[in-house]
């Protein structure tokens, strides 16, 4: 089943013991009917989710060079991917380990509320169990993005269990320009939660950054989503008829399944090969595959799928990766990201999950 009719039909609410008291914390319940009444709902593909994943955090081309050309398509949207294709193009390309565990084979899922302008806006991330079994997840946290925003610093780990926000860094500069945009806080209900069954300096930070773990990567990948529906290569799309499905539903009492619109990214019968362009002096390359990527001319982006170029008489090149490999002397140093608050936070930290969540 898919992760917004899992949330629309979840009525249970999460309670849990605040010191003496049993308090009600919000959960995917609370969320129920607005995913329900959402106007607009997207699912995306194994492949697509792979896509966008790939080209948020992909060299060459980089996607904080289009930030400007970033309008969410909706003021109020739902989008759900498979995270086991997010979580591995990520690792891959922050050169991080992937947990090949359950967890990296559930869905997961953002409720998303924008201004007029579609350039700022607010983020409630999901994830549900791979089985289904158990009730869907809401993160603690809250995204906030503003693309138009200048950056400025993040506040003290002890200020964001009261209200203020946090931001994730990396070493990388363009990486740095998207994530300036994004800021995170909890949920009023959590924070009072977390002060009160963590009150050391050092416990709530551990809770800050496994919470940063599980939404800190996900808006870039939605970031890049926009670009591709905005680019002049539309993204099939097809919407799925669950009409008689649902008829079938109401007559054994079960509540109906959810509109959406699935997508994905374009199949191409055979891969197309890019010649050489007149008056080019250079000698024709060997053939070899050039993977689907973003290039911006001006006011366009253009999503390249995957093809062949050069000249398959000059030869065949099967690979165009080199990896040299040292033997290591002592720790061998990740490109790791971190919070403002603990600029030494390690790359693993930030792939655990939420606890409480």
């Amino acid at each position: 089943m898919r992760l917004l009719d899992r949330i629309a039909q979840t009525r249970t609410p999460l309670l849990v013991a605040c010191g003496s008291q049993i308090v009600r914390l919000p959960s995917a319940a609370d969320y129920a009917s607005t995913v329900s009444t959402c106007p607009l709902r997207l699912v995306l593909t194994e492949a697509l989710t792979r896509v966008c994943a790939s080209l948020a955090y992909a060299e060459g081309d980089r996607l904080a060079g289009c930030l400007d050309l970033i309008h969410f398509p909706a003021t109020r949207l739902w989008v759900e991917w498979p995270d086991r294709p997010r979580r591995e193009a990520v690792a891959a390309a922050l050169g991080l380990p992937f947990p090949d565990d359950a967890e990296s084979n559930g869905l997961a899922g953002i409720y998303l509320t924008t201004d007029a302008s579609g350039r700022r806006g607010t983020v409630r991330t999901f994830w549900g169990a791979p089985d289904g079994t158990s009730d869907p997840s809401l993160a603690p946290l809250v995204t906030d993005f503003d693309l138009d925003a200048e950056p400025r610093s993040a506040d003290p780990i002890d200020a964001v269990f009261r209200g203020a926000s946090a931001r994730v860094r990396s070493d990388d500069v363009a990486l740095e320009t998207l994530l300036d945009s994004l800021r995170f806080r909890f949920d009023a209900a959590w924070a009072a939660y977390y002060r009160t069954e963590f009150p050391s300096p050092s416990a709530r930070e551990t809770v800050l950054r496994a919470s940063l773990a599980t939404v800190g990567t996900d808006l870039p990948v939605l970031f890049a989503l926009c670009l591709l529906l905005s680019s002049r290569m539309r993204l099939p799309e097809r919407r799925p008829d669950i009409s008689r499905l649902n008829r079938r539903r109401a007559r054994e009492g079960r509540p109906a399944l959810l509109d959406h619109v699935v997508m994905t990214v374009p199949v191409l019968s055979a891969f197309s090969v890019e010649p050489r362009h007149e008056g080019d002096p250079r000698r024709m390359p060997r053939l070899h595959h050039v993977r689907g990527h973003l290039v911006r001319r001006g006011s366009q982006v253009f999503w390249r799928v995957p093809h062949l170029r050069g000249r398959a008489a000059f030869g065949h090149l099967r690979a165009r990766n080199v990896t040299i490999r040292f033997e290591p002397r002592g720790p061998i140093p990740r490109a790791g990201w971190s919070s403002d608050a603990h600029p030494a936070a390690s790359s693993r930290e930030l792939a655990s999950s939420a606890p409480g969540g």
